[in-house]
Parts: C-alpha cells; structure tokens; sequence
C-alpha cells in the first residue's frame, strides 16, 4: 500500500518506501516543505512555509523506524504541551501538531536562524565569560520547566541553539530543543517510557544509566557534563563503546578540570564538581547552580578590570614623532591661514619695552652728581659773601694786602695747644670780585667760625704766595679766647670726575 503526498504535481515516495525523507514540496497540512534543516535520534527537522500567510516555520517529524510497538505516537503532543505549559524565552516555541498521512507525528514550531551549541564548540574553545553567559540562560529555562514539574532529560550541547541577540551582540540568545522525550512528574508512565533508557550516553546521569527514577537532579548532572566539556573542551568520561560510558557515569570519578585548564576559578571547579555528584542529593540546585555562576562572572570580571588598570597604568612606550611635511603659507588655502595678530595697546607695548630694559643701579639714572656740587658750591659761597659783608668792612679797599703768612703764639704755661685756621682761597669766590677775602681769615674756636679783620694800616700780614688757593684750618675745641694762627698749608683740589675741575676750584672742601 502506497501513501503519497501532495507535492507540486509530483509523485512523492511512499513512507515504506522513504520512511524518513520529505522531499521539497511535500505538504504537512497547510505547511509546504522547502528544504530539511538538520536530523537527529528521535526525527528530522525541515524548513516549511505556510501555503496561505507565508509564515516560515520549522516541521518536526518523527522518524518512521520508531512507528511500531513501544512507542506512542502521542509523544509529539505531550512535548508540545510541555513547552506551551513552562513558555519561557528561552525554551522553542512549539504553535501546532499533526500526523501525516503515514502516520508520523509532527510539530510545527517557530524557525531559528543561527547555529547549535555543538557546532559553535567545535569550532574552538569558547571564552570563560561566554560559556557562563550560554550555562546561564540555560539554567532560566530549566528552573522555569522544573517549577512546572518537567524534566528535560536529553540535556547536550546539540539541544542548545544559539540565536543572534538583538539586545547584546556578544552574548548569543538561548533555545533549549528537543523537549520530545520530557518526563512530567506524576504523570503516566505509559507517556514518558519509564523504565527505559533515554537520553545520550556522554550525557547520561548515574540513574538513567540504571534505569532509576529520574527528577531535576538528572539535569543538574547532565548539565555539569555539558560545563565540563565547555571550560575543558573535553567531555569527562569517553569510551570506545556507550556501555563503558555509562559504567563510568556510575563508577568513575571525572578529572580534576584544572588539570586540562589550570587558570580555572577554583569557585567554578567546585561548582562543576559538585553537578557530577553521584548521588543526586549530593548535587546542588539549579538556582544554587545560577546563583554560583553568577559569582564567578563577577570575579572574573573584576580580574580582567584589575589587568586592564594594571596595563594602563605601565608607562607607555616613547616613540618618535613621524615627521609631517609642512605646505608653505603661498599654497596654503586663505581659509586655513591664522588671521593676522592685532598690534597691543600703547600701554602694553610700553610695558613690553620696559621689561626688556637694564635692571643694574649703573643703568637706572644719567648721572647728575657732578653738577649738583657744581651748583651747591656756588651757593655756598655767595652766602658766605654775604656774611662777610654784613659784618663790616671794606675788603676792597684791602684788595691789595697780603695775607698774613704766620700768627703769633702767646708765651705762657697756659698756652692752648695751636688750632689750625681756614683761609679761604680767593678761587672760591666769583670772578666779580677775585682779591675779596684776601685780608681775611676764617678763625674756628670752641664757640664757632669768625673773621679776623683786616691788619691796620701800616703792619701788614707777611704775605703768602697770592697765586696758590688756601684751605681753612678749624682749631681744636677748648683753645684761648683769643686765636692762635698757624702755618696755612696748601691742599691741591681734588679733580672733577672726567678730569675737569669745577668753575670755583672748591669741590675738595664741600665733598
């Protein structure tokens, strides 16, 4: 007896005579078959559309070799009212059930564009922060179904597809497949083939490979297995055939993991260590498990922060500035061109110039001593001029009379020691009147400065060399009432700075 299939006009190949093939075109209800998508133990998996809506699905159809005594063919339904019963993100969406006309079972659920977790592992060891980001959502979608009474019971790295992540590029979006051989709890064991062996062997917990009661505890260990191959990239028990594997599951202590990676947090090898327990109440719980995975993603996290401040914190290395050719000013464009300096204020340029300026004393002032004392002298002796003529005299009228050379020391015990006396040189005075205090002489006693008068008519004063200048002597403090001449001396003016000497010949006196 042939079944066939509706196809675009041609003749399909009956189920005994392709049991597990559906060509391009075949129809399962409104669904039309484009292409098949992958095939596993329990069925294969084919790319459909909807005929009417154009909705893109993906069918699943159990295998034709398992029709037959010891399978129920209700066993499509039960998974997918398993994942409609826990409907989490992270667990396939299954929207429709069926047979074909051979009999088979299907399920309609929705299409997933991506890769398995196999197939993302046998490409390359993935990155510890990676591998804990996938285990995590893992445990989500298994606390969620173990909430609502479901065991998976065929947890693998084929079981996990990976999807792009709209929300975190990095990290890949979860969905957990092939709820197909799910146990309910407290469900009919008619419905779950209790008592039989399900699952796959690298995977197996102890008390599936005895054929015991299975409960959450059976994932947690299969789960460990899929954590243990994911930081190792080696499953912890292989075997040539699947019932040394199994002996092991049951017997056989796996590896320490830091053995094949020795930077392997030690929180996350206990973690993993305790998943591959052998009594199921010594194994942890998935939100145990969750909570303990998290922990690790902080430390490693603050491991990688602590090494990127560390890096940063080295000096970086000096290195050579590259050369840039500068373009002269004429061929730059005017719109890249600074614009023109604006001259500063007065003030600031004045400012400036200062700044510049000599700070030494020698450059501070021009010098203007010299005519200072050349001015001061000149006052000085047109006072002393007046004074003369204020006390009386003609000193004129005695223009002609020497000055006296000597003066007389009076005899006695009580003769005062000789005070010298000041003689005014006529150079001091002006040109107007060169021979005015000729017959004069400036005495100093303890009480102040005096002129002698001139000498009367008839004894005149033993003459001095008229040509030379004379200096007054001032006499000691304590002398007689009555001065004692000395022997004027001559003192030569001291020149003028730059070897010109002053008008009046006086600069050494008033110095």
């Amino acid at each position: 007896m042939e079944t066939l299939l509706s196809t675009a006009g041609e003749k399909v190949p009956s189920v005994s005579e392709a049991p597990d093939v559906l060509p391009r075109g075949a129809k399962a209800g409104p669904w039309v078959v484009e292409r098949e998508l992958g095939r596993g133990g329990m069925g294969a998996v084919y790319a459909v559309v909807h005929e009417e809506i154009g909705k893109r699905a993906a069918l699943k159809v159990v295998h034709g070799r398992l029709l037959g005594t010891g399978f129920n063919p209700d066993r499509m339904l039960v998974e997918a009212r398993v994942v409609n019963h826990v409907g989490h993100p992270n667990i396939v969406d299954i929207f429709e059930t069926g047979k074909l006309p051979g009999g088979r079972p299907y399920i309609v659920m929705e299409r997933l564009e991506g890769q398995s977790l196999a197939h993302r592992a046998d490409a390359g060891k993935l990155p510890p922060e990676l591998a804990i980001a996938i285990l995590r959502q893992i445990c989500d979608a298994l606390i969620a179904a173990h909430a609502a009474g479901i065991v998976h019971r065929d947890l693998k790295l084929d079981n996990v597809f990976l999807v792009d992540n709209l929300d975190d590029p990095s990290t890949p979006r979860v969905k957990l497949l092939d709820w197909g051989i799910a146990k309910i709890v407290h469900e009919d064991p008619h419905h779950t083939m209790e008592g039989q062996l399900v699952g796959t062997p690298q995977y197996l917990s102890p008390e599936q490979a005895r054929g015991g009661q299975v409960s959450s505890k059976t994932d947690v260990y299969s789960l460990g297995v899929m954590a243990y191959e994911l930081f190792t990239d080696q499953l912890p028990f292989e075997a040539e055939t699947a019932a040394e594997i199994m002996a092991m599951h049951l017997r056989a202590e796996p590896p320490p993991p830091h053995e094949l990676w020795p930077e392997i947090p030690p929180r996350l090898e206990a973690l993993v260590l305790e998943m591959l327990r052998k009594r199921p109440d010594d194994r942890p719980t998935m939100l145990q498990i969750a909570n303990g995975l998290d922990e690790v993603r902080l430390e490693l996290e603050r491991e990688r922060c602590s090494s990127e401040m560390a890096a940063q914190a080295q000096p970086a290395s000096i290195s050579k500035p590259i050369p840039v050719p500068m373009l002269p000013a004429s061929l730059l464009p005017a719109s890249l061109l600074p614009p023109p300096a604006a001259p500063p204020p007065l003030s600031i340029r004045r400012a400036s110039a200062d700044a510049h300026a000599p700070t030494s004393p020698a450059h501070e002032r021009p010098r203007t001593w010299p005519w200072r004392y050349v001015v001061g002298g000149l006052a000085i002796a047109c006072c002393l001029a007046l004074f003369l003529l204020s006390r009386g005299g003609d000193p004129i009228a005695s223009a002609a009379s020497p000055p006296a050379a000597a003066l007389e020391t009076p005899a006695g015990p009580t003769a005062a020691p000789p005070t010298p006396a000041v003689a005014l040189a006529p150079a001091a005075l002006p040109a107007a009147a060169p021979a005015l205090f000729r017959d004069f002489t400036v005495i100093s006693d303890g009480d102040g400065a005096h002129a002698s008068p001139p000498a009367p008519a008839g004894k005149l004063r033993p003459r001095a060399d008229a040509t030379r200048p004379h200096r007054p002597a001032v006499a000691a403090r304590g002398a007689a009432a009555s001065p004692t001449p000395v022997q004027l001396r001559r003192v030569p003016a001291a020149p003028r700075r730059g070897g010109k000497l002053d008008p009046d010949g006086t600069i050494d006196p008033y110095r």
